[in-house]
C-alpha cells in the first residue's frame, strides 16, 4: 500500500518535470505545399522564449526571415515567410522553456511536386 502511494505521488509530479514542447507547426513537419506559406508558425504547449528560428533551402542556404517575430498570448510564434520557390526547406528552432531548459527541433517541408 505504501509503495502505491509513493508511486502515485511520483506520477503526479511528472507534468511538472516535463519541458516545453512544440505541439504543431505551419507548415507541418513533412508537409508538401502547393504554394509557399505566407507565414511560419510554431505552436508550443506553454509560453517559451524563442531564441532562434532559421530557414534553410535544399542547398543548405539560409533564407532570411523577418526578424519581427512574435510570441503571442497563446504561445504561438509567427514570422512572415520570405518568398520561396519550389523545393525542399527546413526550419531550425530553439527556445528556452518556462523551467529554463533549452529545447529545439527541425521541421522539414516541401513546396511543389516531389522530385
Amino acid at each position: 500500500m505504501r509503495a502505491a502511494v509513493v508511486l502515485a505521488s511520483l506520477l503526479a509530479t511528472l507534468p511538472a518535470l516535463a519541458h516545453s514542447e512544440l505541439r504543431a507547426s505551419r507548415p507541418a513537419h513533412g508537409q508538401r505545399l502547393d504554394v509557399a506559406p505566407e507565414k511560419l508558425e510554431l505552436h508550443f504547449n506553454e509560453k517559451v522564449q524563442v531564441t532562434a528560428v532559421r530557414l534553410f533551402d535544399g542547398a543548405n542556404k539560409e533564407r532570411p526571415i523577418n526578424r519581427d517575430r512574435s510570441l503571442n498570448e497563446r504561445s504561438i510564434y509567427e514570422a512572415p515567410a520570405p518568398t520561396l520557390e519550389a523545393g525542399a526547406y527546413r526550419i531550425e528552432w530553439r527556445a528556452i522553456s518556462a523551467d529554463g531548459h533549452p529545447v529545439g527541433g527541425v521541421i522539414r517541408f516541401r513546396i511543389g511536386a516531389a522530385p
